[in-house]
């Protein structure tokens, strides 16, 4: 492509996947053929997301403006403003189609396309939340910030159930504090 591409996704099945690229968002065949260039995702869009089961793509960019397009008729289903600022995080809870977002603040939100504000918002880390994953069952997340810890949640109750430092081997439990040693 000969551009700066931040973020890629399957759509559906291996015949498509959309690309975020430099300035715009794009979705090719499996052949590597544009079908489609979208514009209107301005300034850019960071991470990319497919519900699979909604037809929905979930784009986020450096602003967090949260977008879904359904990919079967091409339009905008919502474009919602988290008003967190920074966002470079993005997964989607497989279980039950909630996204997921990271914010530079240690916060991380959950949304769904037809509400306005989101679902769940969690202080997370002292710092920018540097990554998400959900288990497959939808009932944990882990999310690591720049903070240098590691943190186990349970979703549904919203509550940390395990803590990691960073250089350490051993589990913290929820209430310790961590000596300035292990802090970094």
């Amino acid at each position: 492509v000969r551009e700066t591409v931040r973020d890629a996704t399957f759509l559906r099945d291996a015949s498509t996947f959309a690309v975020a690229q430099h300035k715009n968002l794009y979705i090719y065949d499996g052949a590597g053929v544009e079908l489609h260039c979208l514009r209107d995702h301005r300034p850019q869009v960071n991470r990319l997301a497919f519900l699979r089961y909604h037809w929905l793509l979930a784009t986020v960019g450096p602003s967090g403006h949260l977008r879904y397009l359904d990919v079967s008729t091409g339009a905008n289903v919502a474009d919602l403003n988290t008003r967190l600022g920074e966002c470079d995080c993005l997964r989607v809870n497989s279980w039950n189609g909630v996204v997921h977002l990271g914010h530079a603040k240690g916060v991380v939100t959950m949304w769904a396309p037809n509400m306005s504000e989101p679902l769940v918002k969690m202080l997370c880390h002292k710092g920018a939340v540097a990554a998400i994953a959900v288990d497959r069952g939808g009932r944990y997340m882990a999310t690591s910030g720049r903070d240098g810890q590691l943190k186990l949640w349970d979703v549904r109750a919203a509550q940390c159930v395990r803590r990691f430092a960073a250089h350490s081997n051993r589990t913290l439990p929820v209430g310790a504090s961590l000596s300035p040693c292990m802090r970094y």
